[in-house]
């Protein structure tokens, strides 16, 4: 449902036109991929290649013409590189970096076409809701087992606030994380997890999404692409504010008072105070749902913690499953992408369903 690029493949790729004699950056790299931002994830995506000595990445420096290196070795040899192609190095630093710089590259800028499916999913985005009420509410979110995501659904009823069931799933993550296109990290564990329950009846009339929706710089995060992609009505929740300002400083706001959250001339999300001496949590539409009603669904979700209830659950499942994921493939020679996992302490263990 999800096709994501390889964009450590593309990037050594990229490498491979650079010219003898010139160097790159960081930046013109992630340029290159489609968005400056992307800058501080290059290291990462050109770790795998470093070691082979027919790699390139010796040529990728700081953009104030610095050699990066972990160590001194490391950059002397870098710079004995460089200098053998006739690169300029003052102090560790290539001098002039206009002389020596390349960023022509040639490349189909996939992070344009990530942001390309934000903005269709955006024009997508129904914010009116889809039903008058709403018995269960869902929550989901994913905790790590190293590159295994594992994704935890839990449904409760909203009268009651108890469990209903929940659910794990899990995958190989494979896309970093770049700030603004978390959806791409996070999205094909939790699709896959949802897709699963919507096809056997099994989702809530609601799910909470640990991730923002419109509350976006593009007005369409995870939470956004989850309905639209599902057809269901999500809401996105954080713990952080990603994007927007507060009408009123957040320091000052009670136990139960909402903050409107705006941007781009209009109001994309709230912030709510759940409880004393905590910190409020952020609220946006995800899809088939307003900001008024996201609003007092998320209030009715509050129980003991600062977070709405089915969020709070589903991250705590997902935190004990994956440390149960990590113990066993520390201890087996075997890897898997999936495992059977032990339920959180705060699920019941009748109600555990692995999906």
């Amino acid at each position: 449902m999800l096709e994501l690029p390889d964009l450590s493949q593309i990037t050594r790729e990229l490498l491979q036109q650079i010219p003898r004699g010139k160097v790159t950056t960081y930046q013109a790299l992630a340029i290159a991929l489609g968005d400056k931002i992307a800058a501080r994830v290059i290291p990462q995506l050109i770790a795998p290649y470093e070691s082979d000595p027919n790699s390139l990445c010796y040529k990728v420096i700081q953009s104030d013409g610095m050699i990066p290196a972990r160590t001194e070795v490391e950059r002397t040899e870098k710079a004995h590189r460089l200098k053998a192609e006739g690169i300029s190095i003052q102090n560790g630093q290539i001098m002039p970096l206009s002389k020596f710089l390349f960023r022509s590259f040639q490349c189909d800028a996939p992070l344009i076409k990530l942001q390309k499916t934000q903005f269709e999913t955006r024009e997508q985005l129904s914010l009116r809701p889809g039903r008058s009420s709403y018995r269960t509410a869902g929550g989901i979110d994913l905790s790590y087992a190293g590159s295994q995501g594992v994704a935890a659904y839990v449904s409760i009823e909203l009268l009651s606030l108890q469990l209903v069931r929940a659910d794990v799933d899990v995958q190989e993550v494979k896309f970093p994380y770049i700030p603004s296109y978390l959806a791409f990290r996070e999205l094909p564990v939790m699709l896959a997890l949802m897709k699963k329950l919507k096809d056997s009846a099994k989702l809530a009339d609601i799910t909470l999404v640990d991730g923002n929706g419109t509350l976006h710089h593009r007005h369409a995060g995870i939470a956004c692409q989850l309905g639209v992609m599902l057809d269901v009505a999500t809401i996105g929740i954080t713990k952080s504010l990603l994007y927007g300002h507060p009408e009123k400083e957040l320091a000052s706001l009670t136990p139960g008072e909402v903050c409107y959250i705006e941007a781009d001339g209009e109001k994309l999300g709230a912030a709510i105070q759940s409880k004393p001496k905590v910190e409020p949590f952020f609220i946006s539409p995800g899809h088939k749902i307003n900001l008024e009603t996201a609003i007092e669904v998320a209030r009715a979700c509050l129980s003991e913690g600062r977070l709405p209830e089915p969020i709070q659950l589903a991250h705590n499942t997902s935190q004990e499953a994956a440390q149960s994921l990590k113990s066993r493939l520390s201890s087996s020679d075997k890897t898997t992408s999936q495992a059977k996992l032990k339920p959180t302490r705060s699920v019941q263990k009748e109600l555990f369903d692995k999906a």
